[in-house]
């Protein structure tokens, strides 16, 4: 631990190679056992913007931190499965893809968010990784979308047979992709998802998600350039195109910080107000997450 100095002023998370995001606080953290939650604390609108903006980072995690094949939308076919009742779809959907990653002896992984149509069916949009290369064809010029054949969209025949219309797009940008993605996790989705007893997303165990470097204790206008987006407790903003070694100048090696005076886990900050301004504790922790318009290119 560095002499007489306890009280980080930046911490530093770890998403992909050469890409960190640095979070420097409004004020000093001091060590501290966390204060113990009263149970049901917090109102209704309070715990509901709290598990917004927890799915809003896991998602956004889950998305960056790992290498993805496609883009996915799936559909629901009315003539196959109730499109209004996205638990008892979910519970199909995902036993189909425990059964096909054991037909195929593939590693399927997947990452979905629910959302809803305008007439209260559900759909879903996602990444996926690890399907056979020979399971996906493309679409067929003249018998289907136009648009999805221009621009290079794949059909998993599979898919569709058991569950509807789907397609899948190569992803360009990576960090695009994730941010896109969570434009999906609202308030009404929030309500309606509670509703049906299910959550904001799923996704296959073991997925990486973001990891804490350490803890810069001085204040360094060279790091100061990196921060783009202010918020009420925090600073945030990207360093790209550096490895672990450009860190060694800030973070001592030597001996772990105690628990902080408030919770450090901090939502990936997007430009969005309400995630920028939201302090949220546990969106780390391991473990299997539970969890319109057609993708643009990503």
């Amino acid at each position: 631990m560095m002499s007489g100095v306890l009280a980080p002023r930046y911490s530093v998370k770890f998403y992909r190679d050469g890409v960190y995001e640095l979070i420097r606080f409004k004020r000093a953290l001091f060590p501290h056992l966390p204060p113990k939650r009263e149970e049901g604390e917090g109102t209704p609108e309070e715990k509901l913007s709290q598990a917004i903006c927890r799915a809003r980072s896991v998602i956004f995690q889950v998305a960056f931190c790992n290498d993805w094949d496609f883009f996915f939308t799936g559909t629901i076919d009315p003539a196959k499965y109730n499109r209004y009742h996205l638990k008892e779809f979910y519970k199909s959907f995902t036993q189909w893809l425990r059964d096909y990653r054991k037909k195929y002896g593939c590693n399927l992984q997947y990452l979905f968010v629910p959302e809803l149509h305008e007439d209260g069916a559900w759909h879903i949009h996602g990444f996926v990784k690890g399907i056979p290369q020979d399971r996906l064809r493309l679409f067929i010029p003249g018998l289907e979308p136009q648009d999805l054949v221009a621009k290079g969209y794949l059909n998993w025949p599979e898919y569709q047979k058991k569950f509807g219309f789907c397609s899948l797009a190569y992803i360009k940008d990576p960090e695009l992709a994730a941010g896109y993605i969570t434009k999906y996790v609202s308030k009404d989705l929030a309500r309606c998802v509670s509703d049906y007893g299910v959550h904001m997303y799923r996704c296959s165990i073991g997925l990486a998600r973001a990891m804490p470097m350490g803890y810069v204790y001085q204040s360094y206008a060279s790091l100061d350039a990196y921060l783009e987006h202010d918020g009420t407790f925090c600073s945030t903003g990207w360093v790209r195109d550096v490895d672990w070694s450009f860190w060694m100048e800030y973070i001592p090696v030597d001996g772990e910080l105690p628990p902080l005076e408030y919770p450090e886990d901090i939502p990936v900050l997007l430009s969005n107000a309400e995630i920028e301004q939201t302090t949220i504790s546990g969106w780390l922790e391991g473990g299997e997450a539970h969890g319109g318009e057609r993708q643009r290119d990503l």
